[in-house]
Order: structure tokens, then C-alpha cells, then sequence
């Protein structure tokens, strides 16, 4: 069934007849057994509608909490479940649809469980076609921690790009954000000065929606540029920092030390610690760990070293190892600083040097050092097996576009959620439609096929490469179809400026526009010859980099011949 392939994560264990429910209305009137406003949230009003009368409702929803492996093996027995059942974790859960009485049933041992089970409801509701597929479904995440982390170069996201990201991450079963954008002053060349009051009522409000996701905000401080690490005043500062998010009911923290000079900063401190800078640190991460799980035994701390890449071991990562808290996950981006490849052999090489667990800082889909391109690729070559190695978690550094982000990062959630059932085009594919719809899905996917290239993946435009290719071999033959598909990307921004998420056009407009631009230019030269004319539009177009400069080479050696 096409509906159980745009599923994103992708479940699991799915089971499925053929036999479906369907519906009179394309807005749906539920009734359900639970109350939690960030439930009801899952399903807009637009299409659907609660009702307190069972008897008049199109759908009913029952959920089912309960940490008790008795209660779920009775669950299991009394609804004649056909899948068989992994060990279910707080996020796991179990969905059956039943057709006679029209009741979803969702069992979890948790609500993030019972969320999660809604969210793959919500995208199982076939609203176009009037229908629910008759399903079980069982489902489990392969990482513990999915998520993003704001933690590129550049302007901030807005707050409201902020809540915006958060609320993607529920939908799409991520489970922590960091704050750590690198421009914040307060994050960072300002660590030691509380937030102004309007900034910290944003961070409230950031908090709150995180905990509505049941998203953990990760609340992250980089003092390492500046700080005197064997100042106790210093330290008290740094300690008050955390104090002040710790005291919203924040348990989740870190501390950076990432793109700093690998050197300490003060006479007093070079004396304390003997010049080792990585000893400093780990004096530091340590002490904060012990002041802030005397605050609250359930605080996890995360540390981010200055050495978070490379391969090979060294007199810092030794000091980590011998010195750093044990229960202190390390932070690291992998082989490079953007890593094409990321295995289970040298995670667990990088983990022994360190002696701790890791959480995989992954530098996809950042273009902060490429300011000019824009990269909407899937996630690619992360083994499958890279969640039972000592990578714990995985973090996503997005784009400056927070919304074109949100092609690669659903791609990313997919993997995270289901690694062993992950296939990257497959994904790439439902991520365009789960954000454009099938309306605006071949024209996005068009815009999206030429913006490939990245840090990470060297290949974009397929197509329209080889289309340039067969065309040089035969220009005679093959200049009517390298055309007409000019003109498609010609006219793609005058069809994605309908776009019902302006949010994403605006994101994306830059690009689209010197594509079209291009692509229009491009065509021209198929059937005229006026270079002087087309050399001077060329000269005007902004300076981003569309089809990794495909089209200006073209038209470029065009004009020369």
C-alpha cells in the first residue's frame, strides 16, 4: 500500500491484510480516552474534530499506559495481536486498528510512547482517499537519543524557527534539541552574563514546547575561549549559568569545547594544570557534573572536546579517558569535521580512545561554511548496525534554512528511528512529499534532484548532467529533450511560489530563482544566438551555487564554440 511507504519514521513490524476502514467525510469526528492537550494537538482542527459520544464518532481511540509486562502480554492476548513483539522500551508502542467497532487501540509503557503511537496514526489516516488501513503495527527506535542540534555559524534561527523545529521533531519521533547556536554571545563569547529577560522568557517558552513534544531541551555552554579554569569565581559563574535553566526543570546538559585554540589562556591555569588544557577541561566538566547532579540526581551532562574528529589518539583524549567522569558521553562528528562515512568499527575505535560513550555530532545537512549552497540530500552512509556501537545518540547540525532542513532532516529522524530498515532515495522521496503534498511533489523533487552536493555526498543532478552528455554526442538528435527538461527548471519558480509552506519557499526562493534563471538562459542558447545578450544575464545572477555550477559551465563552453 503507497500510503505505508510515506510513513516517516518508518515502523518497525507492520502487518497488514488489505482490509481498511472507511470514511463518509475528509474530516473526521474522533473520540478518544485521553486528555493530554499535546495529544489532541497531533490531529489540526481542520480535518478533524473530537466528540464526547462514542456512538456518533467516525474513529475511536483508545491508549493503554502501563510499564507492567503483564499488562502488555494481556493486551497482546485480549487483541489477538499477530506481530511478534521485541522488548519494549518507554518509547515503544503497539497499534491495532480494528475494523468492527472502527477503534484504533495504541498500548505503550509510556505517554512519549503513546505520542509517538498518535503521530503514526495521524500519518496512517489516509484523508484524501477516506480511509484507515486495518494495521498492527509494532515500533521501536534503533537510537535513544534523535535529534537536532542548533549548533552551526551564522545568524541564529529566530524564536520562532526555534518552536517551529521543535514541533518537527515531535511529529517525526525525535527526541532532543540543543541550543548551541555558535553566534548567541550569551552561548558563548558572553557566557558569563545571565540572558536579558526577554531572551530567557524565549527560552521558557522553547522549554515548554520541547516538554509538549516530549522533546528534551539540551541547554549547552561554551566558555572555553575565554574562560580561567582554575578561578573559582569563574566556575560559580559558569555553575549559576546552568542553575538558572536547571531551576525550569531542564535535566539534560552540555558543555563545548569544540573550535577553540588547543592551548589554555592564563599563567594561573598553565601552572594548575601543568599546560595540559585537556586536563583543565575535564576538571571543569567534572566539578559542574557534581554540582548539578547535587541539584538533581536524574541531570545527564554532555561533553563536547576540543579534539572532536580526528582519528588518530592523542595525549588529550588520553587525559579524557584517565580523568573524565565516566558517566559523561563524549561528543564526536565522526571521521572529519563532515564525515561521508560513518561506521560501528571506527565509532568504537574513537570510544576506546576516549574511554566513554559517544554522541555523534553529525555535520549534515550545515552549510554554514557554504553560505551559498543548499543541500537536500538524504542521509547517507551511516551503517545500519552504528546503534548498537557506543554512539548513544545522534544529533543533526541543520542548514541556516531551517525549513529547507527539513527535507534531509526527515530523512535523518528515519534513520535514527528504523537504521536497520533505512533506504536513502526511498526516504528522500516521502520527505519531499510529507513536506509539499502530492500537488507540488514532482516539481519540489525536480528543484531538489539538482541540489545534491554537499560536504558529505559529491553527486547532484543526475539528469541533467546526462542530458548535457548525450547532447554533446549528438547535438542534432538529442538538443530537444536536454531542452525541454531546461525548460521544466525554468519554470519551477513560478510553480513553487503556489507552495502552501511560504516558510519553505522563502527558504529555498534564492536558489529556485537563479535555477530558473539559469535553466531559462540555457535554453535560450538552444535555439538563438544571442551570446552577447546571455553573457551579460549571466553576469547579473547572484552568486548561488545552483547544480554544483553545471549550468554556468554549460552555458559558458556553449558560448565559446
Amino acid at each position: 500500500m503507497e500510503l505505508f511507504l510515506r510513513l516517516n519514521p518508518k515502523p518497525k513490524k507492520l502487518f497488514y491484510e488489505g482490509a481498511n476502514i472507511h470514511f463518509e467525510s475528509s474530516k473526521l469526528s474522533i473520540f478518544k480516552n485521553f486528555e493530554e492537550e499535546s495529544f489532541v494537538k497531533i490531529f489540526p482542527s481542520e480535518h478533524f474534530v473530537f466528540v464526547k459520544d462514542p456512538v456518533n464518532a467516525d474513529l475511536k481511540i483508545e491508549s493503554f499506559i502501563s510499564p507492567s509486562e503483564k499488562d502488555l502480554n494481556e493486551f497482546i492476548k485480549s487483541n489477538d495481536i499477530e506481530l511478534s513483539i521485541d522488548i519494549m522500551d518507554l518509547e515503544s508502542y503497539l497499534i491495532k486498528v480494528e475494523k468492527e467497532n472502527r477503534t484504533v487501540k495504541i498500548f505503550s509503557k509510556s505517554k512519549k510512547g503513546i505520542f509517538y503511537g498518535l503521530q503514526t496514526l495521524r500519518q496512517l489516516i489516509d484523508l484524501e482517499n477516506k480511509l484507515l488501513p486495518v494495521v498492527e503495527i509494532f515500533d521501536s527506535p534503533s537510537f535513544k537519543m534523535r535529534g537536532v542540534i542548533e549548533g552551526f555559524y551564522g545568524e541564529p534561527w529566530s524564536h520562532q524557527n526555534r518552536l517551529d523545529m521543535i514541533n518537527f521533531c515531535g511529529r517525526n519521533k525525535m527526541n532532543t534539541y540543543w541550543y548551541a547556536p555558535k553566534d548567541d554571545p550569551y552561548h558563548r563569547e558572553k557566557w558569563r552574563e545571565d540572558y536579558p529577560e526577554e531572551e530567557m522568557e524565549k527560552i521558557d517558552e522553547l522549554i515548554k514546547v520541547s516538554k509538549d513534544n516530549f522533546v528534551d531541551f539540551v541547554f549547552c555552554v561554551s566558555p572555553g575561549l575565554s574562560m580561567k579554569f582554575s578561578d573559582q569565581q569563574e566556575f560559580d559563574l559558569l555553575c549559576k549559568k546552568y542553575y538558572e535553566i536547571l531551576s525550569k526543570g531542564v535535566k539534560k546538559f552540555a558543555i563545548l569545547f569544540d573550535d577553540i585554540p588547543e592551548k589554555l589562556n592564563y599563567e594561573e591555569d598553565e601552572k594548575k594544570f601543568e599546560g595540559n588544557y585537556g586536563l583543565a577541561q575535564t576538571y571543569i566538566a567534572n566539578k559542574l557534573y557534581e554540582f548539578l547532579k547535587g541539584k538533581d540526581s536524574e541531570v545527564n551532562l554532555y561533553f563536547c572536546p576540543t579534539e572532536y574528529w580526528q582519528e588518530e589518539d592523542s595525549m588529550y583524549r588520553r587525559t579524557m579517558k584517565e580523568n573524565l567522569n565516566p558517566e559523561i558521553p563524549v561528543i564526536w562528528t565522526g571521521n572529519g569535521v563532515w564525515s561521508k562515512r560513518v561506521s560501528r568499527k571506527n565509532a568504537d575505535k574513537i570510544s576506546n580512545q576516549f574511554g566513554h560513550d559517544l554522541i555523534l555530532w553529525d555535520n549534515y545537512p550545515v552549510n554554514d561554511a557554504d553560505q551559498g549552497e543548499l543541500f537536500l540530500a538524504p542521509l547517507m552512509n551511516r551503517e545500519n548496525d552504528l546503534c548498537i556501537s557506543r554512539v548513544k545518540g545522534v544529533i543533526s547540525n541543520p542548514m541556516n534554512q531551517p525549513y529547507a532542513s527539513m527535507l534531509a532532516e526527515q530523512t535523518i529522524a528515519d534513520y535514527l528511528w528504523n537504521s536497520e530498515g533505512y533506504d536513502p532515495w526511498r526516504s528522500w522521496n516521502k520527505s519531499i512529499f510529507n513536506l509539499v503534498g502530492s500537488d507540488f511533489f514532482e516539481d519540489m523533487k525536480l528543484f531538489s534532484e539538482n541540489f545534491l552536493k554537499s560536504r558529505i555526498f559529491e553527486e547532484t543532478s543526475f539528469k541533467l548532467k546526462s542530458l548535457i552528455k548525450e547532447f554533446r554526442k549528438d547535438p542534432l538528435n538529442k538538443g530537444k529533450e536536454l531542452k525541454e527538461y531546461l525548460e521544466r527548471l525554468g519554470n519551477l519558480e513560478g510553480k513553487l511560489k503556489y507552495l502552501k509552506d511560504k516558510k519553505l519557499y522563502e527558504d529555498i526562493h534564492p536558489w529556485l530563482k537563479k535555477l530558473s534563471q539559469l535553466a531559462e538562459i540555457a535554453s535560450k542558447l538552444l535555439s538563438s544566438n544571442e551570446k552577447v545578450e546571455i553573457k551579460i544575464e549571466v553576469d547579473k545572477l547572484d552568486s548561488y551555487v545552483v547544480c554544483d555550477g553545471i549550468l554556468e559551465r554549460f552555458i559558458e563552453d556553449f558560448e565559446g564554440k
